[in-house]
């Protein structure tokens, strides 16, 4: 279970540096729109969503809050291995937290 929230936080703070492009004034207008800031953007918010509906709101805050300090002591530029991390990683985290209704 511990690993699967590892693996939450690494999605949102690998895909933040991308994603707060969009909402950055200085940003060019062609970055935004990207396809990589729409893979990041999409990867970025379903996390997210996922953190809270699952977590609830004080955990699901405390996974948002380390995703987002993660990507600050990073500093990372955002990138394609960066993103395809974050991807992966949220791939990894709907893997380990399926269940299985019979």
């Amino acid at each position: 279970m511990a690993i699967s929230l590892v693996f939450l936080v690494l999605a949102i703070g690998l895909s933040w540096p991308r994603f707060r492009l969009i909402f950055v004034a200085q940003s060019s207008a062609a970055l935004a729109v990207a396809p990589l800031t729409m893979v990041a953007s999409a990867v970025n918010l379903c996390s997210i969503g996922l953190a809270v509906a699952e977590h609830g709101l004080l955990l699901g805050g405390l996974l948002i809050a380390g995703g987002i300090f993660l990507a600050k002591i990073m500093q990372a530029v955002p990138s394609t291995p960066g993103i395809l991390a974050s991807a992966l990683c949220l791939a990894g985290y709907i893997e380990m937290t399926i269940t299985v209704v019979a």
